[in-house]
C-alpha cells in the first residue's frame, strides 16, 4: 500500500523533469527566443533628406577616402592657417599655423579634418558653388582651458555659419560671417 500511494507523486515528478528538460533543450533561435533585427545602413542622401530613408546593405568593406579640392583652383593638400580675423580685428593666434584643415572624399561624402589648438574637429560638410557649410561637428577628446580654449571656441563659432570661400596666389581665404581665416600649403 504504501507504493501506490507514491506512484502519483513520482509520476508528477517525472513529467515536471521532462517538460523542464525539454525547455532547456529548445535551440538559441527557437520559439519564443527573439532574434535580431537585420542592420542597415543609411545612404547620405537618405540623412540629409529624413523624409526617404533609403536603406543600403551594410558591408563590412572599410570605407575608400580620397583627397578632395576645396574649390577647383585649390589644390588638394593639407592647408595651414597664416591669418585670422573677427570683426575686422587680427587675431595673431592663428598667424602660425595654429589650424590645419583637410577635406576628403569619404565613400562618396565629404568630411573636413581639422587640427585645432586644443582638439581636433571632424565633420560631414557640403559645398555648393564657392560656400561650405558644414554639418554636426565631432571634437576630439583633448581639451584646454585659458586663451587656447577660447581660440577653439572661436573656430567651433566660425564653422556653424556658411563660409564663402575664394582662393588666389596660392592662398585659401575663408569668411564666415564677421570673421575671416587665411591658409597656405602645409
Amino acid at each position: 500500500m504504501d507504493r501506490s500511494r507514491h506512484l502519483p507523486i513520482n509520476i508528477s515528478v517525472l513529467l515536471a523533469s521532462l517538460l523542464v528538460a525539454s525547455c532547456a533543450a529548445t535551440p538559441l533561435g527557437g520559439p519564443g527566443t527573439p532574434t535580431p533585427a537585420p542592420t542597415t545602413v543609411l545612404s547620405a542622401t537618405a540623412l540629409a533628406d529624413k523624409g526617404a530613408a533609403t536603406p543600403i546593405p551594410a558591408t563590412s568593406a572599410p570605407p575608400t577616402e580620397a583627397c578632395a579640392h576645396f574649390l577647383p583652383a585649390a589644390p588638394c593638400i593639407t592647408y595651414n592657417s597664416v591669418a585670422a580675423s573677427s570683426d575686422g580685428k587680427a587675431l595673431p593666434w592663428a598667424a602660425a599655423g595654429a589650424v590645419k584643415i583637410q577635406l576628403t572624399s569619404v565613400n562618396g561624402g565629404l568630411q573636413l579634418a581639422i587640427r585645432a589648438p586644443c582638439s581636433p574637429f571632424s565633420a560631414p560638410v557640403t559645398i555648393r558653388g564657392n560656400t561650405l557649410t558644414v554639418g554636426r561637428i565631432a571634437v576630439g577628446a583633448a581639451g584646454c582651458v585659458g586663451a587656447a580654449g577660447d581660440y577653439q571656441s572661436w573656430l567651433q563659432e566660425f564653422l556653424k555659419r556658411p563660409i564663402a570661400m575664394t582662393y588666389a596666389n596660392g592662398t585659401l581665404f575663408w569668411v564666415s560671417g564677421p570673421d575671416s581665416l587665411s591658409f597656405k600649403s602645409e
